[in-house]
């Protein structure tokens, strides 16, 4: 998660700069990795208390744009599901999601993780 635009999606709904602040430097924070202090650049703290809340707010830009391009699909946290009629049409839908999250979003899309395939055989 970049934290810039972390902050640019939430000024969108909070207009207090002190709360802006606040949030930023619970992003920035760091955590504890095995007792080992480690600095959060461009993550959210996992396991923080706000983590879930700021993780949606950040993917609602992914909403929109499924919206706006017409998709159905369900998201929970950062699982998504597409829903479109083809196998062709899910590699065409997974290719350009995959450059909106890498380029306008700036998160890392995992391979391995990610597939194209029927929503009865696929487990969500």
């Amino acid at each position: 998660v970049n934290h810039d635009l972390m902050i640019k999606y939430l000024q969108q709904y909070i207009d207090d700069p002190w709360t802006l602040r606040l949030i930023r430097k619970f992003l920035t924070s760091g955590v504890l990795d095995h007792g080992l202090f480690a600095k959060s650049e461009k993550v959210t703290p996992q396991g923080g208390p706000l983590s879930p809340l700021l993780a949606n707010i950040y993917l609602n830009e992914l909403d929109k744009e499924l919206t706006r391009r017409g998709y159905h699909f369900v998201r929970y946290a950062d699982d998504c599901n597409i829903y479109v009629k083809s196998q062709r049409a899910g590699e065409r839908v997974m290719r350009s999601i995959t450059q909106f999250l890498e380029k306008r979003l700036k998160v890392k899309v995992n391979p391995d993780k990610t597939k194209v395939g029927s929503p009865l055989r696929l487990k969500f």
